[in-house]
C-alpha cells in the first residue's frame, strides 16, 4: 500500500511492506524525497524605510489659455432651475443681467404706477443702488407696479429683487406681467393657467432670485407688488440670456 503525506510543503513517499515471520510482524518504512519543483528558500520583505525629506517646490508652471466665454441658458427644467439657484447662492455661476444695475437700461425706460416723491422715482429702483423706488401709499392695495421698456423684444428668464437698504421696507410677494404694449400685458402663469405669485424678500438688503417657469420674450415687463413690509420699496434686476 502506498500513501502520500504532505509535511511542511515537502512531499514524502511512504512504502509500507508487511511480512509475517512466525508470529511477529515486520514493518519496513522507506522514505523517498520527491524532487522539489521550486526552491525552499524564502525571502521576507522587511518594513519600509523612513520617508526622506521633502524635495524643493518646483517652479510655477506657465499660465494656461483662457477658456471660452460662458453662455447664458434658457428653457431650464424645474430641477435645473433649483440647481442653478444653488450654484448662484454658492457664487459658482454668474447671472446674465438685463442692465438695470449697470445703467444699460436708461432712466427714461423705467416707469412706475406712482412714486412717493421724485426722490424715489422708478429709475432709482436699480439692484444694489443707493436709491430705491417707493410707490405712493394710495396705491398700496391697488397693485402698484414698476415697469421696464427694453425697446426691442428681449428674452427674460427671471428677476432679482431687493428691498430698501437703508430701512426695513421690502416687498414680500409680487406678480410679473409682460407684452408688446403696456396696454396688452399678460401675467406669467403656471401650467394650470393660474397667475403665479412669486415670493419676494424677507429683509431689505439680500438678493432674492425667482426664475420664470419658462422664458418670456417681450418688450415690456412689469413687476406688480402684492404684499410688503412697511412700504412698497424695491430695487430690481432682470435675468436674460
Amino acid at each position: 500500500m502506498a500513501v502520500f503525506v504532505k509535511i511542511s510543503s515537502v512531499f514524502f513517499f511512504l512504502v509500507f511492506v508487511t511480512s509475517v515471520q512466525g508470529q511477529g510482524e515486520q514493518i519496513c518504512l522507506n522514505l523517498q524525497r520527491e524532487p522539489l519543483e521550486r526552491s525552499l528558500s524564502v525571502t521576507h520583505q522587511g518594513p519600509p524605510g523612513r520617508r526622506g525629506p521633502q524635495g524643493a517646490i518646483g517652479p510655477q508652471g506657465t499660465r494656461g489659455n483662457p477658456g471660452p466665454p460662458g453662455q447664458c441658458v434658457c428653457g431650464l427644467t424645474e430641477d435645473e432651475q433649483k440647481r442653478l439657484k444653488l450654484l448662484i447662492t454658492l457664487n459658482r455661476v454668474e447671472l446674465c443681467p438685463l442692465g438695470i444695475k449697470s445703467g444699460k437700461i436708461r432712466d427714461a425706460d423705467m416707469t412706475s404706477s406712482s412714486v412717493y416723491s421724485s426722490t424715489y422715482a422708478a429709475h432709482l429702483g436699480r439692484l444694489d443702488g443707493s436709491g430705491v423706488w417707493l410707490a405712493n401709499p394710495s396705491e398700496y392695495h391697488h397693485g402698484a407696479w414698476i415697469q421696464v421698456d427694453m425697446k426691442t423684444p428681449t428674452t427674460l428668464t427671471g428677476v432679482v429683487t431687493q428691498g430698501r437698504g437703508a430701512r426695513a421696507q421690502w416687498v414680500t410677494s409680487y406678480e410679473i406681467s409682460f407684452g408688446s404694449s403696456p396696454d396688452e400685458l399678460e401675467f406669467i402663469q403656471d401650467n394650470n393657467g393660474n397667475d403665479i405669485i412669486f415670493e419676494g424678500n424677507t429683509e431689505q438688503s439680500s438678493h432674492v432670485l425667482n426664475l420664470f417657469p419658462r422664458p418670456i420674450t417681450t418688450r415690456y415687463v412689469r413687476l406688480v407688488a402684492r404684499e410688503f413690509v412697511a412700504r412698497i420699496a424695491m430695487r430690481i434686476e432682470y435675468v436674460t440670456c
